[in-house]
């Protein structure tokens, strides 16, 4: 999703001079040659003041001008120093992770008074995965300025040479299992189209390990992993060791095994919709099939109110413009992700239409049902590294028993030491 956003390249000591002169200026105030207010707003990617929702707002609210925060890489770290050193910007677009810990020390204001007073933020048109963090954060701190989730992608060609039925919303591990088998093709020893391919995104490993019925996360932040994980490990172990239908973790790595036409299903984020709009084969999505629970893990960013602002009422105004009808419309435009706002989802801006997939845009209505916040609230570094250890079970190194009992439990003491 992040990654959709890097509209263009710019140079870098230019990103650098941007940031500094951010840094150097503090919150910012009123423009010195008129009663123009400057707000600073932050973004993980370039974006600059050309982009349509900005140029929206800008229209529309003539006596405010906002500034782009550019931060291309280690976004989170950048963000959270200058939270410390008192140089962030008025709106921050924050990480799942950050926003959470932002509200509880106090460095971003509850939006609940601004929303119950606007008539352009429907609180009720929230996706219901919201409602869930409002309770984690004891209010609204944060408002999801769009959102992402994860999919099973097939491609109908291979499906429909092999003789095997599309998937389905009701589909199974262990349906997809059985069509992963039935379209895995061999020559000799060599694999020369897999099943579905390995798993290279630890989104989907969470979500699977949901589907298998854990929580992932409690209402307290902390890790809720158990027999979802296991059951989640001992198939994707069968799908790698025992069936052989799906390459061992890393491997086939330098390439896109699905794009390339040498797998017949993977399973990624709906980001990659857009991605895939110019394959030359027939493909489509559906959910991700469920197990012991229908389950998807969401991604997203946080529009919030950064409490040392003097700017306040203007950054509320420039995050209702992006939450109204039309700035979502048009931040649904430019993300090709669908908007939090359930009313806007459905007339489906996001759609990035190719000329051979996808059809089933439904697929996306399961995201308001199943969706929840789960492994993004925690530490990136300690949850990626506990996917490696998912990984290492598949690659023989460890087994199931030592990832519950012990590298689960180290995982918590890390979470615990940062927070």
């Amino acid at each position: 999703m992040r990654n959709l956003l890097k509209v263009r390249n710019f140079v870098i000591a230019a990103l650098f001079a941007i940031m500094l002169s951010a840094c150097d200026t503090g919150t910012s105030g009123t423009s010195g040659d008129s009663a123009e207010t400057v707000i600073r707003f932050s973004m993980w990617d370039i974006v600059d003041e050309t982009a349509p929702f900005i140029q929206a707002f800008h229209a529309a609210n003539p006596d405010i001008r906002v500034e782009i925060v550019g931060i291309p890489e280690d976004y989170s770290t950048v963000i959270n120093t200058m939270v410390v050193g008192g140089t962030a910007p008025d709106v921050i677009l924050a990480w799942e992770v950050d926003m959470p810990r932002f509200a509880a020390n106090g460095n971003i204001i509850s939006l609940d008074d601004f929303v119950a007073a606007s008539d352009l933020v429907d609180v009720n048109d929230f996706m219901p995965a919201v409602a869930g963090l409002r309770d984690m954060t004891d209010g609204l701190y944060g408002i999801p300025w769009v959102y992402a989730g994860h999919f099973l992608y097939f491609n109908k060609d291979m499906f429909d040479a092999a003789g095997v039925s599309h998937p389905t919303a009701n589909w199974t591990w262990d349906d997809m299992a059985t069509a992963a088998q039935a379209l895995t093709i061999r020559d000799g020893a060599t694999v020369t189209q897999w099943g579905i391919t390995a798993i290279d995104f630890p989104g989907i490993w969470y979500s699977l390990i949901g589907q298998g019925g854990d929580l992932v996360v409690d209402e307290n932040l902390n890790l809720s992993l158990g027999n979802g994980l296991r059951r989640a490990l001992e198939f994707q172990n069968r799908l790698t060791n025992e069936y052989q239908v799906a390459p061992q973790p890393g491997a086939g790595a330098a390439m896109d095994l699905f794009s390339a036409g040498m797998a017949a299903m993977t399973r990624q984020g709906n980001w990659f919709v857009a991605g895939y709009s110019d394959l030359p084969f027939n493909w489509d999505i559906v959910p991700l099939p469920g197990d012991a629970a229908v389950h998807t893990s969401l991604h997203t960013g946080f529009f919030t109110i950064n409490s040392a602002s003097p700017n306040q009422a203007a950054a509320w105004r420039f995050i209702e413009f992006l939450m109204s009808h039309e700035g979502q419309t048009l931040l649904s435009e430019f993300t090709a992700n669908p908007s939090a706002m359930m009313s806007v989802a459905a007339e489906g801006a996001f759609r990035v239409q190719g000329e051979n997939g996808p059809t089933n845009w439904a697929a996306f209505d399961y995201f308001n049902n199943y969706g929840r916040f789960t492994y993004v609230l925690l530490n990136a570094t300690v949850t990626s590294n506990l996917v490696s250890q998912f990984d290492a079970v598949l690659l023989g190194l460890t087994d199931i028993d030592t990832v519950i009992n012990v590298e689960v439990p180290n995982a918590q003491a890390q979470l615990d030491q940062l927070n």
